[in-house]
This record gives C-alpha cells, structure tokens and sequence, in this order.
C-alpha cells in the first residue's frame, strides 16, 4: 500500500501489520523477491519480533527486534535479504519514540526506503 505525503508530494510504502492478529504470518513480495513474515508478541519483554523466511520457506532470521527507527534485519546483509530497508517508524506525529501495542500498526508502520548502495 502506498500512502501520498501531500507536503513532500511523494509515495511512502510500508508493509501492513496487524496486531490484533499476532501471533500470525503472511508472505509479501518485495522488488523480486518473495518473502514470509511472522511478527509474535515478546511478553517478557514486552516488544515484537519479526522471523524473516525466503520463497521456500527457509529460516533467514528469527526473532529479530522491532524497533522504533532502526532498520529491520540490518546485522547481516546479504542477497538473500530483502533490497529495501524496513524502518519502523511514524510519519504522521512526532511523539512517538518506541514501539508499543497501542501504536504499532496504526502510527507506526514497517516504511520501506531504498537501501544505497556505495
């Protein structure tokens, strides 16, 4: 889904997630790849996770933190990974500054931004 900033006249793409759902998983193409997603609920913790799974169901990452503003999956990076960076983040309110159950999913969504290649 693409949302349109009217200020910046650009699209922002972002991966849908819902909470009210997790525990769940769903598989999403990004660029030429395909991928299955499962976000979980640490209650100890008290954050997410998202486990990352290539096309044939092959464990990429398990567990990996979401965080607000740090991108997804950024230890190892490899052609195996998804091209675009996942940032979780707001771009609708400036107060926010964490990841919680009450925001993530409405203000805080999984924005993909180009990864820049050097």
């Amino acid at each position: 889904m693409a949302l349109q900033l009217i200020d910046l006249n650009v699209d922002v793409e972002y991966i849908e997630v819902d909470v009210s759902r997790v525990p769940y998983s769903f598989t999403l193409k990004l660029l030429d790849k395909t991928y299955t997603f499962t976000v979980k609920y640490n209650d100890a913790g008290g954050f997410y996770t998202i486990d990352l799974y290539d096309a044939n169901g092959n464990p990429l990452v398990f567990g990996e933190p979401v965080r607000y503003g740090r991108p997804l999956f950024n230890v190892v990076e490899d052609e195996r990974f998804p091209i675009p960076v996942i940032i979780p983040s707001c771009i609708t309110r400036d107060d926010i500054s964490e990841v919680t159950p009450e925001n993530f999913g409405r203000d805080v969504k999984l924005y993909l931004h180009d990864r820049k290649v050097e």
